[in-house]
């Protein structure tokens, strides 16, 4: 199954530790893997169709001092639709009200929308990125704003009746997480708060004093698929949109 992982923080951070557990996922999922970071209205992705532990880029990546942000999104593919091949490899972007959007999705859709109905095409050929595109051809053509959570939500869950559906996205301000219906592959978070404490990694023999890394007025949140740490992790709710902003929970559907 592919898997999915959000950051947001109220301060730019280094998502090392997140995506270092988050790489070894790609064993299981080993068609490609990507990850975006947020720059205000811009965003940098990098992604391969190979499998994240096979990439000297994504070692880099978790090793880079520089590779912060206060938001991220990062995807790891088991193939379902398409070949394994770039345009394939989550997560999409596309330009949308002067701003780049990212998106990344797991599970499996029929169309949402008809083709002949979409403003945004897909490059590839999955049903991940022509969920992007109906999405934001729905936002367009409805002329609902990114704070309108309530709508975005609507939209979502009207979406997942067309199949299973797990996505995180972001316009550069906000970290949009949905969490499908029948709770397929699940969906989860942790918070980081000072004080910090030790955390261990699930998939490494790795573990970390966040006090010693991190500074007091940090926090924020991380979500995945499944928990990368021994930390708590409750699910989100089926159903339903999570939003966070600044490092902070700003709606919970």
């Amino acid at each position: 199954m592919c898997e999915l992982l959000g950051l947001n923080f109220n301060q730019p951070v280094q998502c090392s530790l997140s995506f270092r557990g988050f790489r070894h996922r790609g064993e299981s999922n080993p068609h490609g893997w990507g990850i975006v970071r947020f720059d205000g209205k811009a965003c940098q992705v990098f992604k391969e169709p190979i499998k994240a532990l096979d990439s000297k880029l994504a070692v880099f990546l978790r090793d880079y001092e520089f590779f912060k942000s206060k938001i991220f999104i990062g995807h790891v593919r088991l193939a379902s639709q398409g070949n394994h091949t770039l345009q394939n490899t989550h997560p999409f972007v596309r330009i949308f009200r002067s701003r780049e959007i990212a998106l990344a999705h797991n599970g499996t859709l029929k169309k949402v929308i008809k083709k002949s109905e979409l403003k945004f095409h897909p490059v590839g050929e999955t049903d991940s990125e022509y969920l992007f595109c109906a999405l934001l051809t729905r936002l367009s053509n409805e002329r609902i704003k990114f704070t309108d959570f309530r709508k975005i939500e609507s939209i979502l869950c009207d979406f997942n009746k067309s199949g299973t559906m797990n996505v995180i996205f972001s316009e550069g301000e906000h970290l949009y997480c949905y969490r499908d219906k029948d709770g397929y592959k699940g969906l989860c978070m942790t918070q980081r708060i000072a004080p910090f404490g030790r955390v261990s990694l699930r998939d490494e023999d790795w573990e970390v004093d966040l006090d010693e890394e991190k500074n007091s007025d940090q926090k924020g949140f991380i979500i995945a698929t499944q928990p990368l740490t021994e930390e708590k992790w409750p699910d989100l709710p089926c159903g339903s949109l999570v939003v966070f902003k600044d490092g902070q929970c700003v709606y919970n559907g």
